[in-house]
């Protein structure tokens, strides 16, 4: 594999997964600010209409963030030293162990406030 494609990949994946999770704090933001008994008609059909902008953003970037994993999974394994080897895997999984309970929970939040 050609050493830009994986960092066009990997950049790739880092981006789309701060989109997400942008996406994800913006409509926590947006729908507590809905519940705002200030917001006049106009103010309040903004608010869905953008709530519905950022839904589709956030599944948007599930999906780029899915496939761009699943292409590191199979097809760019460099590991740095045998010693390097287990605290990186280590650190991965924590990683993807913390990432993957917020994607959860986030997405959860996003289908309920979307629909």
């Amino acid at each position: 594999m050609k050493p830009w494609l994986i960092l066009i990949n990997d950049f790739a994946h880092d981006l789309f997964t701060g989109l997400w999770f942008g996406s994800f704090v913006t409509m926590f933001i947006l729908h507590r600010k809905a519940g705002d008994p200030a917001l006049d008609g106009g103010q309040f059909a903004l608010m869905n209409e953008l709530v519905g902008v950022f839904f589709w953003l956030t599944f948007v970037s599930l999906g780029c963030i899915i496939m761009t994993g699943v292409f590191r999974f199979f097809y760019y394994r460099t590991w740095d030293g045998a010693g390097m080897k287990d605290i990186k895997k280590r650190l991965l999984i924590i990683k993807h162990a913390v990432l993957g309970s917020s994607f959860l929970i986030g997405t959860g939040f996003v289908l309920a406030w979307g629909l």
